[in-house]
């Protein structure tokens, strides 16, 4: 008898210390900090002459994202050469293709285009694509933190030979962060005003064409 009681003596006690780590563990999980998760809102666009039907078929393909910025948590610029990533913070899907839709629906809802699919090549007027080459926030003064994007684009016009280039140019904006509320939020906040500012000067540029 006195085995099985020695045995039944280990297993409760095995039982408490179990217990008591278990309980650890979930106060270090309510503890952890939680991620938050953000998008990019679509930029609106100057709707003067909406109804006037001008826009010419626009095929957008996917963008690129510099390798150093195609994580989906925030990037922090900290110096001149060194960066650190946010991992308590970050996009909700990739940035490059939530730029790209973002950058999609807003050129839909220009005047100057209407979006065809890749498989209607006859209705193709232009062809855009691009890569985003810069996505971060710089906190080297963290009084002044700015938000910076940058898009490298090329716009081309279908010709009977074939694509010819008509913009090809690199958009770079910088804004500072301002508001008092969440700095994630208002980071998001100075890049949708990176993203509005990239839509509105491309647009712009289109529109001499």
């Amino acid at each position: 008898m006195k085995p099985i009681q020695i045995l039944w003596g280990v297993t409760a006690g095995v039982a408490v210390v179990a217990s008591v780590l278990l309980s650890g563990c979930s106060g270090l999980i309510r503890d952890f900090p939680e991620t938050r998760l953000f998008v990019l809102e679509t930029p609106q666009v100057d709707e003067g002459g909406a109804g006037f039907q001008t826009g010419r078929g626009l095929l957008i393909r996917q963008f690129d994202i510099a390798a150093e910025f195609e994580s989906s948590y925030f990037v922090y610029k900290v110096s001149d050469n060194r960066f650190t990533n946010d991992y308590y913070n970050k996009f909700m899907v990739s940035p490059g293709r939530m730029i790209t839709d973002a950058f999609r629906d807003a050129l839909d809802d220009s005047v100057l285009f209407r979006l065809v699919p890749a498989g209607e090549p006859d209705q193709i007027d232009f062809r855009l694509s691009g890569k985003i080459t810069h996505l971060y926030v710089d906190i080297q003064n963290p009084d002044h933190p700015r938000a910076v994007m940058a898009l490298r684009l090329l716009l081309e016009k279908q010709v009977p030979a074939g694509f010819m280039p008509v913009i090809s140019h690199e958009y770079s904006i910088t804004e500072p962060v301002s508001g008092t509320g969440m700095r994630a939020e208002a980071y998001v906040q100075a890049w949708n005003r990176c993203l509005s500012q990239v839509v509105t000067e491309f647009l712009t540029d289109a529109g001499f064409l």
